[in-house]
């Protein structure tokens, strides 16, 4: 995973001096990649170990493996990511335990959870949300925005969770515009990147599908949804 997904994914976990450091590095690749990391934390006026705990954040081994990584980013061509063995196993990193359990709390003391997605992703989320029906009775995927729009300004202690590879699709932004000012939890699912539903959730899940067309039709891999759904399942089952 490249450093700027990486950023993407841990960004809720960082402190404000963390922020800073990361913004540096992603704006100064090369110069780091070359850094001593007693002179990158003297930068900042902290101690190395501040530079050490925020890779380990980021999934680094350490400094060395960050730098190593930088080096490979700058010098080496973007690999093909779209095989099936490579995408899966980028998903796979993307999983987060710290982010499960909290999203697993609020599933626990919800009334009812209410999950949202159009076009194909639809197909992909529906298959997962029939299968917390082996856990409780709560779960419910919508089809129809109206449904849900309803139900966002009739509801109490309810759960909104919105799937969009994009994080950018009209319809979803305006559901879950409508149920922040209604005071709901939003959990959101979307492609690693930076985008507004992402901005929008309380907790933000990520996966890693790019898009891919084929004689001008979407053939976007959805086996990622599946994979970090799946994994939250997991998770919620145990909670």
């Amino acid at each position: 995973m490249e450093f700027q997904q990486r950023v993407i994914n841990q960004e809720y976990r960082f402190t404000d001096l963390e922020d800073e450091i990361v913004r540096y590095i992603g704006e100064h690749k090369l110069a780091v990649s070359k850094m001593k990391i007693v002179d990158l934390a003297s930068k900042f006026f902290t101690a190395p170990n501040t530079i050490t705990r925020m890779c380990h954040k980021l999934g680094y081994s350490g400094y060395s493996e960050l730098k190593n990584e930088l080096k490979h980013e700058i010098n080496e061509p973007v690999e093909n990511v779209h095989q099936q063995k490579e995408l899966l196993l980028r998903n796979f990193d993307l999983i987060d335990s710290e982010r499960e359990r909290q999203v697993a709390q609020l599933f626990s003391g919800a009334n009812r959870i209410n999950f949202f997605a159009i076009g194909q992703t639809a197909y992909a989320t529906k298959i997962v949300v029939d299968n917390f029906y082996a856990i409780e009775d709560k779960a419910f995927f919508y089809t129809y925005a109206n449904e849900l729009r309803h139900k966002i300004e009739h509801s109490t202690n309810e759960i909104f969770f919105f799937v969009s590879l994009s994080g950018e699709k009209d319809q979803i932004l305006e559901l879950a515009k409508l149920a922040k000012e209604h005071g709901h939890p939003i959990v959101s699912l979307t492609g690693l990147s930076v985008n507004s539903l992402a901005k929008l959730a309380d907790i933000s899940l990520f996966c890693y599908s790019p898009e891919v067309y084929r004689n001008h039709y979407n053939i976007t891999d959805k086996t990622p949804i599946l994979v970090i759904m799946n994994s939250l399942l997991e998770a919620y089952a145990e909670f």
